[in-house]
């Protein structure tokens, strides 16, 4: 009886932690490509972080290569974000935006969005996504492996919002979270130097659930081998 009331305690521990330390940032993984994947490799060794924070009416939004071994080499050419809720009248959350990184390996100039390859429609909006396309060439200037690049932009958002606050503002009608992020990466291992696409997709409650579960089964499973 013990065991289960600390299984139990343990239970809603996990599934509490788990959103509370996920609140660093949001990573979005490469989710679709044209092109063969190596062997060994997997697109979701292509990893963006994004984070944000909102200070004196200013959010600053922060983009990381964030890609794992064997992955080496991608980078991010484009990257995507939307700034305004097509739900609302007045929907904006982000705008204006202020590119702060422009170094002689990170520089990128921003525009209108006519979407990520692989999901033109899913990242095209009545109000343009704004893209941060590197400049040339590219492959030099864009986002690689540990490589970091900032934006600010005015904001809607309370001070002290974050990247959560972000993606909450479009919950609620048919303009969700959903590819409100993205990147097109080139020159990638993982695809044999080609390119591939990231978008950020909601996870499903059932997915979170299920880690707090696997960690319960392992505590289990060692008790009794203990």
């Amino acid at each position: 009886m013990r065991f289960s009331s600390l299984s139990a305690l343990l239970l809603v521990f996990v599934v509490i932690a788990l959103p509370l330390q996920a609140r660093a940032g949001v990573t979005i993984y490469g989710t679709q490509t044209d092109h063969p994947i190596v062997p060994g490799s997997d697109l979701t060794d292509v990893r963006m972080d994004v984070d944000l924070l909102v200070a004196g009416g200013v959010a600053t939004m922060t983009f990381t290569n964030a890609s794992i071994w064997p992955e080496l080499s991608a980078v991010f050419k484009e990257i995507v974000v939307d700034t305004y809720d097509d739900d609302e009248a007045d929907g904006a959350v982000l705008w204006d935006p202020v590119i702060l990184t422009n170094t002689p390996s990170v520089s990128y100039s921003w525009g209108d969005s006519n979407g990520l390859p692989g999901y033109e429609t899913l990242t095209s909006d009545g109000v343009f996504l704004v893209e941060f396309q590197a400049d040339a060439p590219p492959v030099q200037n864009g986002i690689g492996p540990g490589e970091v690049f900032q934006v600010q932009f005015d904001t809607s958002l309370a001070d002290g919002s974050d990247i959560f606050d972000y993606l909450a503002f479009f919950n609620g009608g048919e303009d969700t979270a959903n590819y409100t992020l993205g990147f097109h990466a080139i020159s990638a291992d993982v695809v044999d130097g080609q390119s591939l696409t990231g978008v950020y997709e909601v996870p499903e409650p059932a997915t979170v659930l299920a880690g707090a579960l696997g960690l319960l089964v392992l505590l289990r499973w060692r008790k009794a081998r203990g």
